[in-house]
């Protein structure tokens, strides 16, 4: 259950986003905020308040942009880090083999060994074999004899900062609709071995429990006297998501399925399933119940002691959305947006990646039937959306311009880069140059875009916003003015700063790698970083435990590899699929999977990395339900035998 709530807290990431919209907020007026931090395109888009609004008269403490503890033990992710997946399924009616396809491919932090651990478990109600989390006794991810399923994170809004007023004559306690009460308090000892134990107090108020302001960066959106409360779906004393794994794994049929996701909490997650004759994908997870009159909609932290922002408990199941057997034969989810829906049962504002959906679908209707190839194929695309959209717009007026330059200057270095990019297709291959060209050039373009508004603040935004850069350069209710320098007298158009842009890319480019840039290779910027978690840091032993590989893909392409985004390696790839799995009813025994490294956890073993390869070059091993099949091919058989 530690594990579960672990696993919960990292991949969730509402709290961070609340924290940055209220800074940004605080800024910005709300026409540059939606620039900045867009919604996902639809209907039903409700106009917030301005953060400040909510606090008048009050300045703000300024903190630095690295709001999290740097500590490799800490359990805390940054937003842009929190989960992620691809998972769709397929109809009789649109696979070649005449039965359901399902695939699934969780996005986690890489790490040695791999979170993944690929099992098959022997239950009373039949065997089921997957990809397993140690210390969970569930198969997360995978299939049984007669069930495939899978998960993607549904960034479904289950978290909520609540800013509590503290009483000025007692700092123990904060004002509630009824008045000043006490908070909740239990002291805490943490044994710490060869030093001193610690003790702690921990407090709730009626909204949850304190959470410091160290934490998250609450201190720079909390008013001075007040403190910041956490509510969550995940802190309900009656969570029953372990009873839920339990029940899926015996499901025999999606409906089963269905009906056991009633029991999972949290982190809401889509559950993506196959039968043998149906498909499905059901949102899972508790889902807080807001007033209509919530005052920021759950979005941004919000006045504690007005009852209007309290939670009124969680929507019923059948509140969260479900898809069952659509008409086109095919589900699929990237962490975009499912539905549009009024608040406050709109599921969220804060929706994952709206760019790798857009060549999902493209993939899926270039087929008329799809196999397990094909699934494979498609997870295993490395195709940017983003790129091909987004070049034509920042290149539109620099494509074969200026005049003829020599060898070697930068002139003719910035005409070889355009050249390259106007005739790229927009493949994420790590073996080409594009890829860093075009990667390099739009991070140092929305840094420049947004540094002179945001200042500091712009360290936030470590990873590239397509829609904030598409707003730009379409001018989308003036969004144009971005590329206008504050600080400088001249007017800057965007034709400007994509060209000063390209010069910074350049000269990163000269001072990081070797070589033209016809010589440059994408994987090797973009290295694949599997670290040890603990002997990962220590000197002399980092290069025997940590594994590396160049891989292809990146931020927005189905083949995720999210990059670093920081530092002096920014595009190493650090977020992406740890389990790929591929499931076919038609021959369940054909069904494939693979993980990030391998299926031992001691450095030594030659079964440490031995998978990371396959990985890597995008193959898969079988995995079989029949016992005697698998150990057919077995290399050996290890029994672990409990001492008790």
């Amino acid at each position: 259950m530690a594990i579960a709530k672990l696993m919960a807290l990292q991949t969730s990431g509402h709290i961070s986003h609340e924290v940055l919209l209220s800074r940004a907020s605080l800024q910005l007026p709300p026409e540059r905020l939606l620039d900045i931090i867009p919604e996902t395109p639809g209907n039903g888009i409700v106009e917030l308040p301005e953060f400040s609004s909510l606090w008048p008269d009050t300045r703000f403490a300024e903190m630095p942009a690295g709001d999290l503890p740097d500590h490799p033990f800490s359990p805390e992710r940054p937003a842009q880090f929190a989960g992620a997946s691809n998972a769709w399924a397929a109809l009789a009616s649109r696979s070649g083999t005449n039965s359901t396809l399902l695939a699934n491919d969780p996005h986690l932090g890489f790490s040695a060994p791999t979170i993944w651990y690929l099992a098959h478990l022997d239950l009373e109600a039949g065997g089921v074999i997957g990809g397993t989390i140690p210390g969970l006794p569930v198969v997360l991810v995978g299939r049984s004899a007669d069930l495939g399923w899978g998960l993607t994170t549904a960034y479904a809004d289950d978290q909520d900062i609540f800013i509590e007023r503290v009483n000025p004559e007692n700092e123990n306690e904060v004002l509630t609709p009824d008045g000043f009460k006490p908070l909740v308090s239990r002291p805490a000892k943490i044994n710490i071995e060869g030093a001193p134990a610690r003790d702690i107090t921990l407090q709730w108020s009626q909204n949850g429990p304190i959470i410091p302001s160290k934490h998250y960066g609450l201190g720079s959106v909390t008013p001075p006297g007040h403190i910041a409360a956490l509510g969550w779906t995940a802190l309900s004393g009656q969570d029953t998501s372990i009873e839920f794994g339990f029940k899926l794994m015996r499901a025999k049929t999606v409906d089963q399925a269905i009906a056991a996701g009633r029991l999972f909490v949290a982190p809401a997650q889509n559950l993506m399933l196959a039968d043998r004759d149906n498909i499905a994908m059901k949102t899972i997870g508790a889902l807080p119940k807001r007033n209509a009159n919530h005052q920021t909609f759950g979005r941004m932290p919000a006045p504690g002691w007005r009852a209007e922002n309290h939670w009124q408990g969680r929507l019923n199941y059948s509140a969260n959305p479900v898809f069952k057997n659509p008409l086109g034969g095919i589900l699929g989810n990237t962490n975009n947006k499912t539905v549009d829906r009024p608040f406050p049962v709109h599921v969220s504002f804060n929706w994952g990646d709206d760019q790798r959906i857009q060549r999902w679908r493209r993939l899926m209707q270039n087929r008329e039937v799809h196999t397990r190839e094909s699934f494979i194929e498609t997870q295993l695309d490395s195709v940017s959306f983003t790129a091909r959209s987004l070049l034509p717009l920042i290149g539109a007026d620099l494509w074969f311009t200026g005049q003829a330059a020599p060898a070697g200057s930068r002139e003719r270095q910035r005409q070889v880069a355009l050249e390259l990019l106007a005739s790229w297709n927009g493949d994420m291959n790590e073996h080409l140059p594009e890829p860093l060209i075009y990667a390099a050039w739009l991070r140092a373009l929305q840094d420049r875009l947004i540094r002179d508004e945001l200042g500091p603040l712009a360290d936030r935004f470590i990873h590239l916003e397509p829609l904030f850069i598409e707003r730009v350069f379409r001018d989308i209710n003036g969004a144009s003015i971005w590329c206008d320098v504050v600080q400088s007298a001249p007017v800057e158009t965007c034709t400007d700063i994509a060209n000063l842009a390209l010069n910074d890319t350049l000269i990163w480019i000269s001072e990081n790698t070797r070589g033209t840039l016809e010589s440059l290779r994408w994987g090797d910027q973009h290295q694949a970083t599997h670290d040890h978690q603990v002997l990962g840091a220590v000197a002399g032993l980092g290069w025997l435990v940590n594994i590396r590989q160049s891989t292809s893909g990146g931020d927005n392409t189905l083949l995720r590899g999210l990059s670093r985004g920081t530092g002096d390696r920014p595009f190493e790839n650090v977020h992406g699929a740890g389990y790929r799995g591929v499931y076919d009813f038609a021959d369940p025994n054909a069904s494939v999977f693979i993980s990030s490294t391998g299926q031992s956890g001691h450095f030594l073993s030659r079964h440490y990395d031995d998978l990371g390869e396959l990985w890597r070059r995008g193959e898969y091993v079988p995995m079989s339900l029949d016992l005697d099949l698998a150990r057919a091919g077995a290399v050996g058989i290890a029994t672990l035998t409990p001492a008790r």
